[in-house]
């Protein structure tokens, strides 16, 4: 299995939007929240691209306007 390193970081964040974060995301702690927020900005980046890379090349519709080519 891959180890992957991690760094310590010192951020000022906003502790509603950490706890918020937590609900959405069901993390048990702060760290675990930011890191699946983190995850899911990266997701949404891919599939933004990838419905980049497919637009106007068959019937999708970007219903939700999520992706400005």
């Amino acid at each position: 299995m891959q180890t992957v390193e991690k760094i310590r970081k010192q951020f000022i964040l906003d502790p509603v939007k950490i706890e918020m974060v937590k609900r959405i995301t069901h993390a048990d702690t702060e760290t675990e929240a930011v890191n699946r927020a983190l995850d899911m900005v990266i997701a949404n980046e891919k599939i933004e691209k990838a419905l980049a890379a497919i637009k106007g090349k068959g019937t999708i519709r970007d219903v939700y306007r999520r992706v400005s080519v």
